[in-house]
């Protein structure tokens, strides 16, 4: 539902399971973009592209039950594999998604969100959270709420 929604060009590059079991992976499209995946304790369940923009969209999305979501440490870590294969942060996005806004699992991981990332709800499929960090660029309260815009 969220690539569908969220995605141009949705493409799957990496699947996992509890344990770091490899479900599936897609070498080819990866290494077509430039993306090495090597198994680590820092990747998530899912990794995302959206091949429909000029330029990639690579999205890290981990799937929370109880624990496991993207916190600051794991983004710096994927941030350094994104780098070092020549990615711009622009390019990179990272997303927690949950059951629901009531879940246990949200309830217990939200204060460990990283900023710059999303919280998406299978429950909500059509909103998402946007984690923002305003100390690397300054917006409006309006400007972010749509208000500075023209329609």
């Amino acid at each position: 539902m969220f690539a569908k929604r969220y995605l141009e060009q949705p493409a799957v590059l990496w699947l996992s399971e509890s344990g770091n079991k490899i479900v599936m992976r897609d070498d080819r499209i990866a290494n077509a973009i430039g993306l090495r995946i090597e198994a680590d304790k820092n990747l998530p369940d899912l990794i995302l592209a959206d091949l429909g923009p000029v330029e990639p969209l690579i999205v890290f999305v981990e799937v929370v039950a109880t624990d496991g979501t993207i916190t600051p440490r794991r983004q710096a870590a994927i941030h350094a594999i994104t780098d070092a294969a020549g990615f711009r942060r622009s390019q990179i996005a990272f997303l927690t998604a949950y059951q629901d806004r009531e879940s246990a699992g949200f309830k217990k991981t939200v204060a460990q969100l990283a900023w710059d990332s999303f919280a998406w709800f299978v429950s909500e499929p059509g909103n998402i959270i946007i984690m923002r960090d305003g100390s690397t660029s300054s917006a409006r309260l309006a400007a972010l709420s749509g208000q500075g815009h023209a329609a």
